[in-house]
């Protein structure tokens, strides 16, 4: 009997491992059939009953791979521009610019979502599909290492095969919603959005990234 029982447990674990490969490779699928993308968004934190709290908003252009301007404009206006090499995040109301290096991003999962980096996912997540239908489709990311993880629940929500809404959830318990509208795909970007240049005056802090 204990031989049918092995076998029956290797099968359920291959199982598993294909449908985290196949949800794997269509949550890569989906993030990397467009090549520039720009939106508006709204991002909320969520309380437990579901309620959205408190919000900011404002838009964003990802040029891939790697160049991206992430611009909150309410209820502070702060930018967050990576030209490939760095990353630069500008804080209008501090006067201060930090720098850091764009390939030291081993733990922002929005960002990495959003340049549709899946390996990178990957290596940090288990990734399942929670819905799938012609129109709609939930992911959800569970870190591997949760005491090493920014966050503790990832879902993706897509309409139409756009990604539409991300939450993200803490290791403090805080919920975030960020919503897209507006959306626009593979249209002519300007180059110049995705390089940055410290106003004068400003303080500028190089952080190593290390």
């Amino acid at each position: 009997m204990k031989k049918p029982f092995l076998a029956a447990c290797l099968l359920a674990a291959a199982s598993v491992s294909l449908a985290y490969a196949d949800a794997s490779d269509d949550l890569e699928a989906l993030l990397m059939g467009h090549d520039r993308i720009e939106a508006e968004f709204d991002q909320y934190t969520v309380s437990e009953g579901g309620r959205r709290q408190e919000h900011s908003s404002g838009d964003f252009a990802i040029d891939r791979p790697g160049r991206f301007d992430w611009r909150t404009e309410t209820p502070f206006p702060q930018r967050i521009v990576s030209d490939g090499d760095y990353i630069w995040v500008f804080d209008p109301d501090l006067e201060q610019v930090t720098r850091k290096p764009a390939g030291n991003q081993n733990d922002s999962a929005p960002a990495q979502i959003l340049n549709g980096e899946v390996d990178a996912l990957e290596r940090a997540y288990d990734i399942s599909a929670l819905e799938q239908t012609d129109s709609r489709a939930v992911y959800e990311l569970l870190p591997k290492e949760p005491q090493n993880s920014s966050f503790v629940r990832i879902r993706l929500l897509f309409e139409n095969q756009i990604l539409s809404e991300l939450m993200l959830e803490d290791s403090l318990g805080q919920r975030t919603a960020i919503v897209l509208s507006n959306i626009e795909l593979d249209g002519a970007i300007d180059p110049s959005r995705f390089s940055f240049e410290p106003p004068a005056g400003v303080d500028v802090i190089l952080d190593p990234g290390v």
